[in-house]
């Protein structure tokens, strides 16, 4: 046993041995400008992102004779400062510095994707897909309080209206939500009295029923025409939906037989939060509250139990959302199976860089002692969190079953 291990030890240091360098740059900008600030080293770096949610990012910043003269302290100035994690000459992460507090031989810094500023922005004054509820009928982009109808131009109205409120601009380009529509019409409306919250009103027109997918893209511009590169943010919606299904990525991540890109995984079920019959509440009070049922009539006739849920959708006054968002629930904890999480090397293939969140993959665990059998299926990747320090790159996805 003891040369097993001696043999295994030898075979991990070899391995991590001949993972290649990666080149990371950490730039530190202004929120509202993006006027480059200061390049900063950072240890001890964790950065994630999640499919229709917002990525972390965690880090110290070195205080030393170094750093000290480029100012660390206007460069990461919580929520006025944001962060971009270039790797190899690819932004791979941006977002916003939230906090920062002291930490050995420097500053811990926390920051959030570009997303978890709309959590700090609010919907001030009526904004409607419905005119009989508008005192001013005409479209947010001329200042009025009326919506467009189609999902994806409610998410720019929502992102627009946020941007023309002094000081809201944070160079975040709408054009790609202003193009040609998804074709799915919704009624929404926004009370001012109510101070909705921005982000949570596109998430939750995004889980709707025929919803959609949504976050923010970041690259480099090509620089053509002599011109620098430059950064830049771009607000996006995928539908029906982002990333590639399991037959057009390709993608295979396995376990097994002294190969395979799996280094380790858990895979629980959980029947606890199954859902075969979900009830939708939606606005209103005592019996005029609007209720909605969806139930999962396949499941129950092949022999599960009546399994009830309860969601309450606040504020939602129009009945066939509230009917929508149920029957999403429903879909969403319809499945036994709860999110199963691998541990991947970043530079075997599929490598880092080569897949993203909203893409399906082929997940293959050989026969192990507690599973005979072995394991595979098709999951979707819903979040991706990169841990680049201390030795190789180590890779954790969350995915969810298709």
């Amino acid at each position: 046993m003891t040369v097993d291990l001696m043999s295994l030890s030898a075979q991990l240091h070899a391995a991590a041995a001949e993972q290649p360098e990666h080149t990371y740059t950490y730039l530190f900008c202004d929120l509202r400008t993006d006027t480059l600030l200061a390049e900063l080293p950072l240890s001890n770096v964790k950065y994630s992102f999640e499919l229709n949610g917002i990525g972390k990012l965690t880090g110290t910043i070195p205080y030393n004779d170094e750093t000290l003269p480029l100012d660390p302290e206007t460069a990461s100035q919580p929520a006025r400062t944001a962060v971009y994690v270039d790797r190899d000459g690819v932004l791979v992460w941006g977002g916003i510095i939230w906090t920062r507090d002291r930490a050995k031989g420097g500053k811990a810094i926390q920051a959030a994707e570009f997303l978890s500023y709309f959590q700090h922005r609010y919907v001030k004054k009526t904004l409607s897909t419905d005119t009989s509820l508008l005192i001013d009928p005409s479209y947010v982009d001329v200042g009025g309080q009326r919506l467009y109808s189609d999902q994806m131009h409610v998410v720019w109205s929502l992102l627009r209206y946020a941007r023309d409120q002094p000081g809201g601009n944070i160079g975040l380009d709408l054009n790609p939500l202003a193009g040609a529509a998804h074709g799915v019409s919704r009624t929404a409306t926004f009370f001012g009295y109510e101070r909705p919250e921005i982000y949570k009103a596109i998430s939750d027109l995004a889980a709707a029923d025929d919803g959609f997918d949504f976050g923010v893209e970041l690259g480099w511009t090509n620089g053509a025409n002599n011109e620098p590169t430059r950064r830049f943010r771009r607000a996006r919606t995928w539908y029906p939906r982002r990333g590639r299904t399991a037959a057009e990525s390709g993608l295979v991540f396995s376990k097994g037989g002294g190969h395979g890109s799996i280094i380790d995984y858990e895979w629980p079920e959980d029947g606890t939060s199954l859902v075969t019959e979900m009830s939708g509440l939606g606005a209103g009070r005592g019996e005029a509250r609007i209720v909605k049922l969806s139930s999962a009539d396949d499941l129950i006739a092949s022999g599960w139990p009546l399994l009830e849920g309860v969601v309450t959708y606040d504020g939602v006054v129009d009945e066939a959302q509230v009917q929508a968002l149920a029957n999403a629930d429903l879909e969403a904890r319809s499945k036994a199976d709860v999110q199963p999480t691998f541990e991947v090397a970043a530079d075997v293939d599929p490598a880092f860089g080569s897949y993203q969140v909203g893409d399906e993959a082929l997940f293959v665990i050989d026969p192990e002692p507690d599973s005979p059998r072995g394991r595979e299926g098709v999951l979707r990747i819903v979040s991706i969190e990169n841990t680049s320090s201390g030795g190789p790159e180590r890779i954790r996805l969350t995915c969810v079953g298709v």
